[in-house]
């Protein structure tokens, strides 16, 4: 991604999680799960995956959770900068 949200957010996160009552012990870890890597063009891009859960009649989709599929996020869902690679200015 263009932006620095993914970093940004999960500091702020794990900012907010430390003074929780209920978190007696360290947190050894806060990551975004929904961080991915696509291959567009010939650029390798970290993305905003967004899961959706299919049920459908028909071979993998018929279980109570359904399929996942992904899509990408075209903006970042934390500024709104586009994700999508700039272009070379001519």
């Amino acid at each position: 991604m263009k932006c620095g949200c993914i970093k940004t957010v999960t500091e702020n996160v794990r900012k907010s999680l430390e003074d929780r009552p209920e978190l007696t012990g360290k947190i050894t870890s806060v990551e975004c799960n929904a961080v991915g890597i696509a291959i567009i063009g010939n650029s390798l891009l970290t993305t905003i995956n967004i899961p959706f859960a299919i049920k459908a009649d028909a071979p993998g989709f018929r279980s109570n959770k359904g399929k996942s599929m992904s899509m990408i996020a075209s903006y970042c869902p934390f500024c709104g900068v586009s994700t999508k690679e700039e272009k070379p200015a001519a």
